[in-house]
């Protein structure tokens, strides 16, 4: 989606690459992209991009079977194929994605002091992912905008695969009856105002 189309105080439609597509309701949920849709409701710095690191570390035979996590340093996944998923960073770097030695560092340093014997395997591959749309508060952007007819449902920074049955009920819900059975006051965009 290029652009939101805006008439009269409401939004009537969207614009994909030169063709309008009219609708009664738009929702917007671009992820870290949603800040660059025109007229979409979401200022440049309350949805961005969040740069996340990860390495796959080859662990046969493997070291551990449960997830080992340190609250907002990194964690540690093993994987049916023998190998552990270790991440991960969080740096505000925009859309690049390349993977950096500052980063890859801080992982393998995190997973050394973990589980020990994994600092003796082998780096496998190394990740890097532009797609953690954060927000200051680390909390989505849910719910109607000034723009009659703007739906917002974004900014879910790490949570989006676990969140996405709920604010798909939530939006649809929104859409359908004119309210949410879940209050999305405190997700709202206007908090950032």
């Amino acid at each position: 989606m290029r652009r939101v189309i805006v008439a009269g105080g409401a939004a009537t439609g969207v614009e994909l690459d030169g063709e309008v597509l009219l609708a009664g309701v738009v929702v917007v949920a671009a992820g870290s992209w949603s800040a660059l849709v025109e007229g979409g409701g979401v200022p440049a710095q309350v949805v961005r991009p969040a740069r996340g690191q990860m390495v796959s570390i080859e662990t046969r035979p493997p070291l551990f079977r449960h997830v080992v996590s340190v609250h907002g340093r990194g964690y540690l996944v093993p994987r049916r194929d023998g190998t552990v998923l270790a991440g991960s960073t969080v740096e505000m770097a925009g859309f690049r994605k390349e993977v950096t030695v500052g980063g890859l560092a801080q992982i393998l340093s995190l997973a050394h002091l973990l589980v020990p014997g994994a600092g003796r395997r082998a780096g496998q591959r190394h990740h890097g992912r532009t797609s953690a749309p954060y927000t200051e508060d680390h909390l989505p952007v849910l719910g109607q905008t000034a723009i009659r007819g703007l739906v917002l449902a974004t900014g879910h920074y790490r949570t989006g695969i676990l969140m996405a049955p709920i604010t798909a009920w939530s939006i649809a819900e929104l859409i359908a009856t004119g309210q949410s059975s879940v209050d999305l006051t405190p997700f709202s965009v206007a908090r950032f105002e």
